[in-house]
């Protein structure tokens, strides 16, 4: 007997589908029509006024130089970023988004390899602005592009980064965002002081609540939201799941080869304090009262900023030691020590989340920091890059000086220096001593400051979240790639794919390799929108744990069709580099110990014993990278 029908009850029910349903359709219509025909958006802090753009019969109304902060000019010079100001009568946003102050790569000057991440237009300090590409019909779905560049240089500006291709194609709105660098985005005198630290990081922050406030106006829904990064733009995407104030603006990350918790990503407030301390030496500026020291550093010309930052630069440790970087513990981004947060399992967990990285991550900075003779690496643009010249084919003394130039990050051990040079050396497959020793030194810098970072944070994240994590392994070699082939599947080479360059700079590439690059991007751009827009990936790509480790390669097999997925990438490896840095930190504690003791033979004992013991374990490391071979 079917129960009595209230009709209350019902009448209430109909009018509650008839308000779901039409609230469904005027999300429907909102995400496809918000944005006029003259590229004319009005938000609810202005009109703005873009430029149309087509690809391949899309159109698409691009939004450039958007600004979403005052200019951090003057008296705001090193504080935090505040919201832009309402404006009258419409903004015109049709000129990419000026750059801000960065450190000029001039190491090899005209050579497409470097110049290509070089600034195309205007350096300023009003710098605090986006570029919005909206297509005409899209899913509402945002992507946030974080560039990277060590903290020190980039632009969201880049020809490689245009945001057109990706969003006519994907239908996806694609915002990229311009934070502050170097000295101005990092410099630190204290949570107290009137030069906070992480400028930039609360920049990135600010333009996330710039978009989630208006992006709606452009069509965009707010609770869809994905952050991607590349390198330190990764570093930084990964940084605010820390950052409690930026947890509401973003659902998903796709990290390309870098978190925070890399070395070069961050750097403790002592340290940050002492070469913030140097720059204002350099420039005239030091007082005991930071606020003297302040106001003193807010009158020097930003040219002359800059430049001595850059020469501290150069002068501060070993290679991919960069200087103004976050401070890994403050009261304002972060809210206490990332460090410890991510041990205490304190960061956002309502995410999904792509870890990535390419299979040669250290050759891109052989030619920047192993140039000297004495590492043999240097590299000559203005001869073709596959001359002899260039094929770094360096010799055992040239391996054992490179090695040793990284040992400060192991506190100079010779045992480590012995076992990481044994194990390297064998990576290659080459019967050729120099190329194995030269891609040993280039596996050695990829790893310890890249790929095993990633693979450590994605072991911690992935165990303490509930949304969903990936891994890929990138494999292709671009064949606009200017740099020797031996250098293989670069730092930042992945990025022309996800951003279709293959389709608008076509000339860039080998003609009877451009129907492979095309399809390989629109692979990577459909997996990412996809993303974007569901928080998942494809059936076949399995989900990652700290167990298996399983990522899926992303490079030539990936265009046969075939789902090629590896597990642990560079395992024994990365297990030998944590290996060596427990053995470094267990006999610092051991000599830390003895000097507290007044037996002082008994303690020697102790910690020659750990070091014994420590080194069979990377000795056991070593021998199974070797059977792994």
């Amino acid at each position: 007997m079917r129960a009595p029908v209230n009709r209350r009850h019902l009448i209430y029910h109909v009018f509650y589908r008839f308000l779901l349903l039409a609230a469904l359709f005027t999300k429907y219509v909102e995400t496809r029509s918000i944005v006029r025909g003259d590229h004319v958006v009005h938000t609810p802090l202005g009109t703005i006024r873009g430029v149309g753009q087509t690809f391949d019969g899309a159109k698409v109304s691009a939004f450039l130089g958007v600004p979403y902060a005052k200019p951090p000019v003057g008296s705001r010079r090193f504080k935090m970023a505040e919201i832009i100001d309402r404006w009258s009568g419409e903004l015109e946003a049709r000129t990419l988004a000026k750059t801000c102050y960065l450190t000029i790569d001039s190491a090899f000057p005209q050579f497409p390899g470097a110049e290509m991440w070089n600034p195309p237009g205007a350096i300023s300090e009003d710098c605090l602005n986006m570029n919005i590409w909206v297509p005409e019909d899209h899913d509402g779905s945002v992507m946030v592009w974080i560039y990277g560049g060590g903290f020190f240089s980039g632009t969201p500006s880049l020809d490689l980064y245009s945001g057109s291709v990706f969003a006519a194609k994907e239908h996806t709105i694609v915002v990229n965002v311009n934070y502050r660098l170097g000295p101005f985005g990092f410099l630190y005198f204290g949570d107290d002081s009137p030069i906070q630290g992480n400028m930039g990081l609360m920049d990135q922050q600010l333009a996330l609540k710039w978009v989630h406030e208006n992006i709606g106006a452009f069509g965009g829904d707010r609770s869809r939201v994905t952050l991607f990064g590349e390198s330190a733009g990764s570093a930084s995407a990964t940084a605010h799941l820390f950052a409690p104030n930026s947890h509401k603006y973003f659902r998903n990350i796709i990290a390309k080869s870098g978190s925070i918790i890399n070395s070069w990503a961050s750097a403790p407030p002592p340290t940050m304090l002492d070469l913030s301390l140097r720059l204002a030496k350099k420039v005239n500026c030091s007082s005991t009262d930071m606020n003297v020291v302040a106001k003193c550093l807010r009158s020097v010309p930003a040219h002359l900023v800059q430049a001595e930052a850059d020469n501290i630069s150069g002068d501060i440790g070993p290679p991919m030691t960069f200087a103004y970087v976050p401070v890994s513990s403050d009261a304002n981004f972060f809210q206490g020590d990332v460090i410890q947060k991510l041990n205490n399992k304190q960061f956002k967990k309502d995410v999904n989340i792509i870890f990535g990285s390419v299979k040669d991550e250290g050759t891109y900075w052989l030619p920047y920091y192993m140039s000297l003779p004495k590492y043999g690496f240097a590299f000559n643009h203005t001869i073709s890059a596959e001359d002899p010249h260039n094929r770094a084919l360096i010799t055992r003394e040239h391996y054992e000086e490179s090695m040793k130039a990284f040992m400060p990050y192991f506190a100079g051990s010779k045992l480590v220096l012995n076992a990481f040079m044994n194990s390297y050396e064998h990576v290659s497959t080459s019967n050729v001593p120099e190329e194995r020793y030269r891609d040993g030194v280039a596996r050695f810098l990829g790893d310890l400051f890249f790929t095993c970072s990633l693979i450590d944070f994605a072991d911690l994240i992935s165990d303490n979240i509930f949304g969903n994590v990936y891994m890929y392994y990138f494999t292709y070699r671009s064949s606009a790639n200017p740099w020797p082939r031996w250098m293989g599947v670069m730092h930042g080479y992945e990025i022309e794919y996800a951003f279709g360059q293959p389709y608008w700079r076509p000339h860039l590439y080998d003609q009877k390799q451009l129907e492979d690059e095309k399809r390989l991007s629109s692979i990577i751009m459909q997996v990412w929108a996809n993303f974007a827009n569901t928080g998942r990936t494809d059936s076949f790509w399995p989900q990652y744990n700290k167990i298996e480790r399983k990522a899926i390669e992303l490079g030539e097999s990936t265009l046969h069709g075939n789902h090629r997925i590896i597990a642990d990438v560079h395992g024994s490896y990365c297990r030998m580099i944590d290996e060596a840095k427990a053995f470094v930190k267990q006999k610092n504690a051991s000599d830390c110990r003895s000097t507290r003791k007044s037996d002082s033979s008994s303690t020697e004992t102790s910690s020659t014993a750990n070091s014994l013991y420590l080194f069979i374990i990377i000795s056991l490391s070593l021998l199974i990278s070797c059977i792994s071979l």
